[in-house]
């Protein structure tokens, strides 16, 4: 299951969460505009990246309700958020998710987190049935291009390990439909929200064979080492890092596409 993969992601995502799940939660919260007093649900909110900025946003008189079925990122959360009591970290299934009291949401935010719903269309459109009329539903997807050459390289590195192809990512098919600002944006306007835009967030950060490694042990590319056992992983990481040398990938492309609609 997804959750087993990120609750044992858990250190490693909050290693690598300054670099890059870090930038993109801040560039998410800017975007959904969240404003003082308003009331925000983080929908597969991890280790708190957009949750904690967005509370901050938020502030005393807001809330923010951060949902994950990872039980060990949202103990992470809870330590970052230390000191902010508007904030509430929940283990729970986002797509049964009600309100605790009942009242709607300002914002329904989700960051990298849409492709693995079950049914991503039909969990996102009860997801934005949350919001009150006129609140914002905002989706923050990898553009087209992102995160792919070092996907690929590792992907060829466990598949040569395991001597056998390697199965994409879970999500990666849902993934690929919101990859382009045209397609993002057709998807929110499809789900029956107005006003739709799509923000670009560039983000490139230089890598070296252990920020590398961080970045695959802290996000979904772990799953793809599940079932082999440790001296295979070690081989996995060696060939990574050989195969990141040979064809000279130094930088990693981590552009977002941040979307945004209203519920009519």
């Amino acid at each position: 299951m997804i959750e087993t993969v990120f609750d044992s992601a858990a250190a490693h995502y909050a290693e690598v969460s300054p670099l890059l799940w870090g930038p993109i939660g801040e560039a998410t919260v800017a975007a959904a505009g969240i404003r003082p007093g308003e009331r925000v649900l983080d929908v597969c909110c991890g280790a708190g990246a957009s949750a904690v900025p967005a509370a901050e946003a938020a502030g005393a008189q807001g809330h923010v309700d951060a949902v994950d079925l990872a039980g060990a990122l949202l103990a992470h959360g809870r330590r970052r958020a230390d000191g902010l009591r508007n904030v509430r970290f929940v283990q729970a299934d986002v797509t049964t998710w009600e309100a605790q009291d009942g009242l709607p949401y300002d914002v329904v935010q989700c960051v990298h987190g849409v492709f693995f719903l079950p049914d991503m269309d039909a969990s996102v459109t009860r997801l934005a049935g949350l919001l009150r009329p006129g609140g914002r539903l905002v989706v923050t997807t990898w553009a087209q291009g992102a995160m792919e050459a070092f996907g690929r390289l590792f992907a060829e590195a466990v598949a040569r390990v395991r001597e056998t192809p390697t199965a994409p990512p879970a999500g990666s098919e849902a993934a690929s439909r919101l990859a382009t600002e045209e397609g993002l944006a057709a998807w929110l306007t499809g789900l029956g929200l107005t006003r739709a835009t799509v923000t670009r967030a560039p983000l490139r950060i230089p890598l070296d064979d252990a920020l590398a490694w961080q970045v695959v042990l802290g996000s979904g590319f772990r799953g793809m080492l599940t079932g082999l056992p440790d001296a295979a992983v070690d081989r996995v990481r060696v060939t990574f890092d050989h195969l990141l040398a040979e064809r000279d990938t130094r930088e990693l492309d981590a552009t977002s596409l941040i979307g945004a609609g209203l519920r009519p």
